[in-house]
């Protein structure tokens, strides 16, 4: 029998050997999303099979050339090497992933778009698409393309969603479809459309020699713009959007179960921001990523009063 999957072939972008266990563009089950070392620190985007949230937090351990260097997040890295990370959830669930040491620096914007895809869904067909800029959210009838920006020369782009199908269209460019596509041999199996939302996703920037730096970038679909906060490259639904460089708000669930946000207003300073003893040392505002990604745990921040920079 013919394989069955989510998404197109990749287009040739990587190398030949995959550094992840898990098929790149899924972000259902446990897995190891991203990897890499940022000032000096190992860095990694857990994503739960969950959702957005991390009920208990997942064990990291991390080592270098097969030594230990060992467990959590904020782990020092001196030296170059293979960086290798182990995962273990609570249910003893593992997942690994080794990427080779180069610190880098996260630079990476993603600008949307908007785009009216049909039955075609061929490389050929959508890059002869006209796609229309969008701040926040496309049309209910259309699909979302995100450009990456801040790539380094080397580096490809690797596109990941919890839910819908990610289609890749450039190096650095993917379509993001509201809707469950399964392919057999290369042809359409199915479509299920799944409608209007929010869908999370997640892009790396992966150049073969440990150069990793990644960005949340959920794709809205017919939703209301004033209802939707940018947030380091992430959209969150929210109750007001205020136009200023920092909000305070308190975190929710939604109804679908994200992450959303709730008494939002406009500050000056983070002197609202909560302490929250998952917060990384010296940190002084609140980053989503870090529920996303295990660092902070559902329990730990639903209702907390957080600090957020909004672009």
């Amino acid at each position: 029998m013919a394989s069955l999957t989510r998404a197109l072939l990749p287009l040739g972008l990587l190398a030949c050997q995959e550094p992840f266990e898990t098929d790149r563009h899924d972000l259902r089950d446990l897995r190891i999303a991203a990897v890499g070392v940022h000032d000096g620190v190992a860095a990694a985007a857990v994503w739960s099979g969950l959702g957005p949230w991390h009920e208990q937090s997942p064990t990291l351990a991390w080592s270098l050339d097969g030594a230990s260097l060992g467990e959590g997040f904020g782990v020092p890295v001196t030296g170059a090497g293979e960086l290798s990370l182990t995962v273990t959830d609570a249910d003893g669930a593992t997942r690994e992933a080794t990427v080779t040491v180069s610190d880098q620096t996260p630079a990476l914007a993603v600008q949307r778009a908007s785009v009216t895809i049909g039955g075609d869904v061929s490389l050929d067909a959508r890059r002869g698409l006209e796609a229309s800029d969008i701040e926040r959210s496309a049309p209910s009838d259309a699909s979302v393309r995100m450009t990456l920006s801040g790539v380094a020369e080397a580096a490809s782009a690797r596109w990941m969603s919890a839910a819908g199908t990610v289609l890749e269209l450039e190096a650095d460019t993917a379509d993001l479809l509201p809707e469950e596509i399964l392919f057999d041999d290369g042809e359409i199996e199915s479509r299920e459309l799944l409608g209007d939302g929010l869908y999370v996703g997640l892009v790396l920037s992966a150049d073969e020699s440990g150069g990793n730096d990644w960005l949340w970038v959920d794709a809205a679909v017919g939703l209301d713009d004033s209802g939707l906060l940018r947030h380091r490259g992430r959209l969150l639904a929210a109750d007001d959007v205020p136009d200023t460089a920092l909000v305070a708000a308190t975190l929710v669930e939604d109804a679908t179960g994200g992450v959303a946000l709730e008494a939002v207003e406009g500050v000056s300073d983070a002197s609202e921001q909560e302490a929250l003893p998952c917060m990384p040392a010296g940190a002084e505002t609140f980053e989503i990523a870090w529920i996303a990604e295990g660092r902070c745990l559902r329990p730990d921040v639903l209702g907390a009063r957080v600090v957020l920079e909004a672009w």
